[in-house]
């Protein structure tokens, strides 16, 4: 009698607890009936926190169109490099994934300079984030956006294979040979 009783209530309970879940996580979309966000996000090596506008505290740097666009927008104030430069950085951003797990340790090759002045013996690196692991771009893709990654890249030969729609001026090694001409790419 008292297990027929215990699995009723537990049977109530999950199917309470299902409805809930579902209300819960219904898309603002949905129930608000408005688009979604759009999202820009922007990447900057060397960008120290003062080095915008809009948090400089002396005047010295001047972005009007940054001061604008973070004036009407959700500015993180606090975060942390997955990373100690560019490409392992960028590779823990776009995979959620540790620099050992990905693999991407520096902008390759890792045992760069003379080996006779190297103090320490290099960590094998790989190049390219593998086309397998789910980018943030590919995310972004799966509920509707399209995504664009705009300028170096580092982590494969182009951005496309791993989400983006649009990649203009990003591959594995530095920027193109031509400089970018905006009014050139179909995308502008």
């Amino acid at each position: 009698m008292i297990s027929k009783t215990f699995n009723a209530l537990l049977n109530a309970a999950n199917t309470l607890s299902k409805l809930c879940f579902t209300l819960l996580f219904i898309p603002c979309a949905a129930i608000c009936n408005e688009s979604p966000p759009n999202v820009l996000l922007i990447v900057v090596d060397d960008l120290g926190w003062a080095d915008v506008g809009y948090n400089d505290r002396n005047n010295v740097f001047q972005t009007p169109n940054i001061d604008a666009l973070a004036s009407k927008s959700m500015v993180f104030t606090d975060a942390y490099a997955g990373a100690s430069n560019c490409a392992p950085s960028r590779a823990v951003l776009m995979s959620g994934q540790y620099t050992p797990r990905h693999g991407i340790y520096t902008v390759s090759p890792s045992d760069r300079g003379h080996p006779k002045t190297r103090r320490l013996i290099a960590t094998k690196n790989t190049d390219i984030l593998d086309d397998s692991v789910v980018t943030l771009a590919e995310l972004f893709k799966s509920q509707g956006y399209t995504t664009g990654s705009f300028g170096k890249w580092h982590l494969g030969q182009d951005a496309k294979s791993q989400g983006f729609d649009h990649n203009v001026a990003g591959h594995l090694k530095r920027s193109p040979k031509v400089l970018l001409q905006p009014l050139q790419h179909a995308f502008f």
